[in-house]
């Protein structure tokens, strides 16, 4: 008679570590998210989109603004140039208009308010010692104001001077900046009727321009 042998498979643990790997990942798939870790996830989202944005409106702001201050700086430095050719005085506003759009092209000059970064509103003091400008931001509608005195200038009646305070009449640069409402209403940013100092939100100051 023939012996009957059982055959028997062995299993290696490589295989069975593999089947219970499987069976795992199969679970795992199929449980999804709680509830819990739901309303976890939406709130760190919720914490870091309130980080987040401002953070980001401030930059945009912040951008703009310096845009605005370049032009107003390279305005004022042709300004000056004007100033030292003549003689050391300034000549009148439509003077100093035609000879800045002779250099500067890329900027407009005038009497008129500023409406954005590229337009320069010019008031040229009644002495002829003194020069504002004033630029205002593209978006954010920010005022930038830039004043250079040569000497003194009178808190006359009538003059934008009169609304500057004591400190920026003295000889020197000054620089200005009145912020944009909290009603979002654009200011009027023209350099013949610079804004008085109001508590964060006109500022006025030596050096650089004030971030307000």
């Amino acid at each position: 008679m023939f012996s009957t042998q059982r055959r028997t498979t062995k299993i290696s643990p490589t295989t069975v570590q593999l089947a219970f790997e499987s069976r795992h990942a199969r679970r795992v798939a199929d449980t999804g998210f709680t509830m819990v870790e739901l309303v976890v996830t939406l709130l760190v989202l919720s914490i870091l989109l309130a980080i987040a944005i401002p953070t980001f409106l401030g930059a945009t702001r912040s951008a703009v603004g310096r845009v605005a201050q370049a032009n107003s700086n390279t305005a004022l430095l042709e300004a000056q140039n004007t100033f030292l050719l003549g003689n050391q005085v300034y000549p009148t506003a439509a003077n100093l208009i035609t000879a800045l759009g002779k250099t500067e092209k890329n900027l407009a000059f005038q009497t008129g308010p500023s409406t954005n970064n590229v337009n320069v509103s010019l008031y040229v003091a009644p002495d002829q010692n003194g020069v504002i400008m004033a630029v205002q931001s593209n978006s954010k509608k920010d005022c930038w104001y830039t004043i250079v005195n040569a000497g003194t200038e009178p808190a006359t009646a009538g003059t934008p001077y009169r609304t500057l305070p004591a400190s920026v009449l003295g000889p020197g640069t000054f620089f200005g900046e009145a912020k944009l409402p909290a009603n979002g209403v654009a200011r009027n940013c023209q350099a013949s009727a610079v804004l008085a100092v109001s508590s964060g939100s006109v500022a006025y100051q030596t050096g650089r321009f004030p971030s307000l």
